[in-house]
């Protein structure tokens, strides 16, 4: 099999921990190009990356296009779309794998720039900062199955989402939707409760109910239940963000949850499955993506 010649574009913690990865893998250097590294001095931190991963720095995205079979774009949100566009105008072959966490629509457009089926949709679903080049990866577009596979070579953990550019994002993005919801309602769960000194007490009633159920016989029993008690408990919430306002706290997510509640009810769920409990979470949000899905 040909030597194929891997390249990042951007440096970050994020970059820098899949380059020295791969690079240590295949033991030998392999390109990058991020502006960072273009200032002289280079700045501490950024040098101490390049000290632990060796690679060749190149100036700029052409000539990291040029070289590169597999170009890995790892940079802030705010530049992906820029930065594809640097390299779709330059590409010549090869995948452009970009790992941004950007929105599904964004993957699309930036995939739309590159001859078809040179962009790679991925997601890193992991914590880089705690997993480092061990976090799991998703792929998803025509190609997705190639850049897998290229990625197992250098002992990465990925899977394929699917043919669907803009699936991998989604799916990064949904995750999100979960991961920093559950972090911002611990927040604002902990911050009520110290008012009355009750932080372990709630820790523990929330732990003894999640080992009690179990991860997915608790997200059953959660959306089917929400499909009949959605109204009392939008008015449970409306009280709990009555005591979030007596104490002078933001209660963001109390609220949101009594709105979402009492959306729920308001598009007529409870008289849609007749008060009674459907066998599974499906027939839930089925019926409220059709009914907000009937409003766009």
């Amino acid at each position: 099999m040909a030597k194929l010649e891997w390249g990042f574009i951007g440096f970050g913690e994020a970059g820098s921990a899949f380059a020295s990865h791969i690079s240590n893998h295949l033991k030998r250097p392999i390109f990058v190009s991020d502006p960072l590294l273009n200032l002289h001095p280079i700045p501490g931190p950024v040098r101490e990356r390049l000290d632990i991963a060796p690679a060749e720095v190149l100036r700029d995205i052409a000539s990291l296009a040029a070289k590169c079979d597999l170009v890995v774009s790892l940079v802030t949100p705010r530049v992906a779309s820029a930065v594809a566009g640097q390299a779709a105008k330059v590409w010549k072959r090869g995948l452009f794998i970009d790992f941004n966490s950007v929105s599904p629509s964004e993957k699309r457009a930036m995939a739309d720039l590159f001859p078809q089926g040179a962009y790679v949709d991925g997601a890193i679903l992991g914590s880089v900062a705690r997993e480092g080049a061990a976090s799991p990866l998703a792929v998803a577009g025509p190609r997705a199955s190639r850049a897998s596979a290229s990625l197992r070579r250098v002992g990465l953990t990925v899977s394929v989402v699917g043919p669907q550019v803009g699936a991998a994002s989604a799916l990064k993005m949904c995750r999100s939707i979960f991961m920093k919801g559950l972090e911002c309602l611990f927040v604002e769960t902990l911050m009520g409760a110290g008012e009355f000194d009750l932080g372990e007490s709630v820790l523990q009633s929330i732990e003894q109910t999640f080992q009690s159920y179990g991860f997915r016989r608790l997200v059953q029993m959660l959306v089917t239940t929400h499909a009949v008690h959605c109204s009392r408990r939008s008015d449970e919430m409306q009280s709990a963000t009555t005591m979030m306002h007596e104490m002078g706290m933001p209660g963001h997510m109390t609220k949101a949850a009594r709105d979402f509640l009492a959306d729920s009810s308001r598009a007529g769920l409870p008289d849609h499955f007749r008060s009674s409990e459907p066998d599974g979470f499906g027939p839930v949000i089925s019926y409220l993506r059709d009914t907000y899905g009937k409003k766009r």
